[in-house]
């Protein structure tokens, strides 16, 4: 490349713009106090997937070791125990809200959990190690859920509605609860309107919630965006007061595991349950994924349900009276499948079909089993990281990479001078992209991730050394600096690649076998060789060119 081409440039561009783009919001949320930041989290949910987060040994929270008791397993049941006791706890932390938790198996019968940031062990440990909940609810009718939809609107209004009078007590001691309930409602508006004046810019969405939902075929589905102001409308306490007053349920709204995908953005479904299940999961004697070998879903996945005997003699009940009705399928209060039953089934042997693939049946049926899991998971270890210890992580390792960093800047300056300003410009670009696309795949920084950076700093100047000695060579035997920096970047190519894929092979393997720490340095290990042989080779050469690309310019090297 004797002449850096507009393409070439406009590339590099490109790739600066991209980086700095997605390291905007690591940069806006980590300069804020902690303080500040919890503000600016409740106000931008998703601005999780948007940064670069902290991993536990950087910002503190709690690690457990967690192991099944097969001694309390009957003969023949400790198949999947370790993938269903997974599935249980997964649904647990993820119910707690805490940002990036690592969930890993380790050997046969433990699983370990990190929860960085999290605040409230004793709450976690208890949510944990609690006994998972699998139910079988029968979905509301659509007049139930539309019913209950215009009472919400009623509460966020501040008016008492007549529909909740009229399916609640008659009587005078009634009416006169109701009307405290309205008066409690109302006041409580008026304290809301006065906080929306403040902030006028929520008002029109916190006026409706029916506005907050689409439809989704039979049911109803929000916006992802709007998944936590739904969430803190159906938690008020007014709103379940109001439900639970019509007969309605004050806590029947369950969201869906999974998101749907449309047009608009993704959604979650809401499905509107009874609040009674009609029957729960130690009904199920087992459940596997199969493919439908007939029938017009011929090739598609499907879930196999075998019920106990008495299972066998309920699910036939439940499904003779409530035929062309939905079922849904609950475990830990998320709705996993909601399946139409389209007939009475009598042998307690039913399929669960829908859209999903071979690998998602497979997840459902985990799920059920789960259900039933016969083996205790205790608590073999636990470990808290405070917060200070995690910041101290930080400074030093911050502290660590500004030394090394420093003492590279002048060893390159002395050295090599004009052309090693160039080869720092590229390394801190290279360290850039390194962290914007972490940023960009939500991955998590750890300690051994700092630990990896540091160590491309060092790769990344090598590189450089290499290039600039090669072109030193070519300007000892005559050459002019055009002639030299082309002759000694093709000639580094090969020692350059060869040296960076033997590392990325080892980084590769570190990946797959290694786990917690070894994994985050492999991952930054594998972003900072891809980085850095586009900026040592490609971006560093532009540069060199831009600043030499007349014959008569005398090469600093």
């Amino acid at each position: 490349m004797k002449k850096n081409s507009p393409l070439a440039i406009l590339l590099t561009l490109a790739v600066v713009g991209i980086t700095v783009y997605f390291l905007i919001p690591t940069f806006i949320y980590y300069s804020k106090s902690p303080q500040a930041r919890e503000t600016y989290l409740h106000d931008n949910p998703r601005i999780m997937k948007k940064i670069l987060n902290l991993g536990l040994d950087l910002q503190g929270g709690m690690r457990l070791v967690l192991e099944i008791d097969r001694s309390k397993l009957e003969k023949g049941q400790d198949k999947d125990v370790l993938d269903r006791a997974y599935t249980i706890i997964e649904n647990r932390i993820n119910a707690l809200g805490v940002a990036e938790p690592t969930i890993q198996k380790q050997g046969k019968d433990r699983i370990i959990v990190e929860l960085p940031g999290l605040k409230d062990e004793s709450s976690a440990k208890s949510v944990i190690g609690r006994t998972a909940q699998l139910e079988f609810n029968l979905l509301r009718e659509p007049a139930q859920l539309e019913h209950a939809i215009n009472l919400i609107d009623n509460v966020i209004a501040g008016k008492a509605s007549k529909d909740t009078a009229a399916a609640s007590d008659t009587s005078a001691a009634g009416e006169k609860e109701k009307q405290k309930l309205a008066e409690q409602l109302f006041k409580g508006s008026e304290a809301e309107d006065t906080s929306e004046e403040k902030a006028p810019e929520k008002t029109a969405e916190a006026r409706s919630f029916k506005e907050l939902l689409v439809s989704l075929g039979d049911q109803v589905g929000v916006n992802m965006d709007n998944v936590p102001r739904v969430s803190t409308i159906l938690a008020r306490q007014d709103v379940r007061q109001v439900l639970e007053r019509a007969g309605l349920g004050g806590n029947s709204f369950l969201w869906s595991h999974d998101t749907t995908k449309l047009e608009g953005g993704f959604y979650r479904v809401l499905y509107y349950v009874k609040s009674s299940p009609e029957m729960r999961g130690d009904l199920i004697k087992d459940a596997r994924a199969s493919i439908d070998q007939s029938g017009f879903r011929a090739g598609g996945a499907k879930v196999d349900l075998e019920m106990n005997a008495k299972g066998a003699r309920r699910f036939s009940s439940v499904t003779a009276a409530n035929v062309n009705k939905f079922l849904a399928i609950v475990l830990d209060s998320t709705v996993y499948s909601a399946p139409r039953i389209i007939q009475k089934i009598p042998l307690g042997r039913a399929e669960i079909t829908g859209s999903f693939t071979l690998e998602e049946a497979k997840n459902l049926a985990i799920v059920l089993r789960a259900g039933a899991l016969p083996a205790p998971v205790n608590i073999i270890e636990e470990r808290i990281v405070g917060p200070s210890l995690g910041q101290d992580s930080i400074d030093k390792g911050i502290m660590a990479a500004i030394i090394g960093t420093a003492l590279v800047f002048v060893f390159m300056l002395f050295y090599y001078r004009l052309s090693g300003v160039i080869a720092l410009i590229v390394l801190i670009l290279n360290i850039g992209i390194v962290l914007a696309v972490m940023a960009g795949v939500n991955a998590t920084l750890t300690l051994p991730g700092i630990a990896g950076i540091i160590l491309l700093i060092g790769m990344g100047v090598d590189a450089n050394v290499i290039i600039f000695e090669r072109v030193r060579e070519e300007l000892g035997l005559g050459k002019t600096a055009k002639s030299a920096i082309d002759a000694g970047y093709s000639n580094a190519f090969v020692t350059i690649m060869d040296s960076n894929l033997t590392t990325l092979i080892t980084a590769f393997i570190l990946l797959w076998k290694g786990t917690g720490p070894i994994r985050g340095f492999a991952i930054t290990l594998i972003f900072g060789i891809v980085a850095s042989l586009f900026t040592a080779l490609f971006v560093s050469r532009i540069m060199m060119n831009m600043f030499f690309q007349k014959s008569k310019n005398t090469l600093s090297i």
